[in-house]
């Protein structure tokens, strides 16, 4: 990438009020957040690296440490808490989805608007249980 890359937009207590466990932070390369939830039989490993605007989420069986599925995100826009009368939930605005954190190495600079022109929103709940959701960032603005 050309230019550094733009401030993750969250509030660290947001998440600390959304997940049940306060997060690991590592502070190997770059620091990241780690928040962990179970549910009826799967555990979601939700990780932030806040100085690269890059989320990922793991979703694994309890009994496995082999991912049912992992994909990352460049946050472009906001995060926030929502809880209100559609539900509680992270939301992540103008987001580009991508198989690992690493892909703008080979994608190009991932926060060119220019370049990457569609995106999406993404919406996290754990309660009662995990649902994802990928909305057309579009249809929002």
């Amino acid at each position: 990438m050309n230019q550094p890359m733009p401030d993750f937009k969250w509030n660290e207590l947001d998440f600390l009020e959304f997940f049940p466990v306060a997060p690991i932070l590592e502070d190997y390369y770059a620091a990241s957040y780690n928040y962990e939830a179970e549910r009826n039989g799967l555990r979601l490993l939700f990780t932030v690296w806040e100085m690269e605007s890059v989320i990922q989420a793991s979703l694994f069986r309890l009994s496995s440490e082999k991912a049912l599925s992992t994909w990352a995100a460049y946050v472009r826009g906001e995060v926030r808490l929502i809880d209100d009368d559609r539900g509680r939930y992270l939301e992540f605005e103008d987001c580009i989805v991508a198989p690992n954190r690493f892909w703008y190495l080979e994608a190009g600079d991932v926060f060119d608007k220019t370049r990457f022109p569609f995106s999406v929103t993404i919406t996290v709940t754990i309660d009662p249980d995990f649902h994802i959701a990928f909305v057309n960032y579009e249809s929002r603005t």
